[in-house]
């Protein structure tokens, strides 16, 4: 039986495909070098800063209170206004008072009368020594009387101890108050103070004059102040130190009890290297990043300095000039090929000294 020349010719193709021709595809050869994205270190300034959460507080700030029991006669004041040092504010009925102070003055300058008549007798040997005494004590103990009588008339009036702005009051002109009762809150606005807490470690560090900066919820404008107090001792159940500085407030746009995010600059550094925090590489022995010397991926242990919220300084392992690679970290090795991406062809992405290239 002859074979079937179909099938010879079908055999003969299928050699050929598997035969010593095969091998690799046509240009195939060494992979081809993979473009990345690079951060060229240079030295720039960079702040030490710490980050604390606050509270605005008024400079000064007081309850108005009575010191007196009596009806009130007069409010001086507009709810939410400002006032002066040493304004009235509000008065209490002292008539009982201004009556009892006359009789009081009247009985002293009576016995004032006393006491001048006995000491021209005793100079004659008219009365005894102990006589003129008695009358002198009854002069100071009436002097006494008046003298009480004085300041409880001088509590019946409330002026402002400094000036600033009255919140809103708890009573009404013609009404009863007892000793005691709150009237309004008198705060003084500007300047301001800002409290804020911070690490225990940072206490030590902090002195009055630091500059500070801080922002508001719902404001976009950033604010300026400086230190002027650190509390001496630390919270035990916190471990952070009280802290407190001063603002200016002539715009009247900052208000007591406002939440603030405090930005305190500790250190500047000059000449800081600072890369974009993914182009760090951390592994068991610690953490590295890789550089493009020569076309190739070259991995240069480092060790970190300060942190922000997008880099991280390196303190040592790299020299200002070396080119970060930044993206493709996970697809490259240490002796890789690498070559720059150009400009353009890839988005940009946000470094701690501008858009990287």
């Amino acid at each position: 039986m002859r074979p079937d020349p179909m099938l010879i010719a079908a055999a003969l193709l299928l050699l050929n495909a598997c035969g010593p021709h095969e091998g690799p595809a046509a240009g195939g050869g060494a992979m081809p070098p993979m473009a990345v994205q690079v951060h060229v270190l240079r030295g720039e300034p960079l702040d030490d800063a710490l980050v604390a959460t606050g509270t605005l507080m008024a400079n000064e700030e007081v309850q108005l209170v009575s010191e007196l029991a009596g009806r009130i006669t007069q409010i001086g004041f507009e709810e939410g206004g400002r006032v002066s040092a040493g304004q009235v504010l509000l008065r209490i009925h002292d008539d009982e008072l201004q009556a009892q102070l006359r009789k009081a003055e009247a009985n002293l300058r009576l016995a004032q009368d006393d006491e001048a008549r006995k000491t021209q007798l005793l100079a004659v040997s008219g009365i005894s020594q102990e006589q003129v005494d008695a009358a002198r004590t009854a002069v100071a103990g009436l002097q006494a009387d008046a003298d009480d009588l004085r300041a409880r008339i001088a509590k019946s009036v409330i002026r402002a101890p400094f000036a600033g702005r009255v919140g809103l009051r708890s009573v009404s002109e013609g009404g009863f108050v007892a000793a005691g009762t709150p009237i309004a809150r008198l705060h003084q606005t500007d300047p301001m103070k800002v409290e804020f807490a911070v690490p225990e470690r940072y206490g030590r560090t902090l002195v009055p004059g630091a500059p500070i900066t801080f922002t508001l919820e719902g404001d976009t404008a950033t604010y300026g102040g400086a230190v002027y107090a650190v509390d001496p001792s630390v919270d035990a159940a916190t471990r952070t130190v009280k802290v407190r500085a001063r603002t200016g407030n002539a715009q009247g746009r900052l208000i007591p009890g406002a939440f603030a995010r405090v930005t305190v600059r500790l250190e500047r550094i000059p000449d800081a290297l600072v890369i974009p925090a993914e182009a760090l590489i951390p592994d068991i022995q610690g953490q590295k990043v890789l550089l493009m010397k020569g076309g190739r991926a070259v991995s240069a242990r480092v060790q970190l300095g300060l942190r922000t919220a997008n880099s991280v300084q390196l303190t040592s392992g790299v020299q200002p000039g070396d080119s970060v690679i930044v993206t493709g970290l996970l697809a490259l090795r240490d002796g890789a090929a690498v070559r720059p991406l150009a400009q353009g062809t890839a988005p940009t992405t946000t470094t701690a000294d501008g858009p990287a290239r």
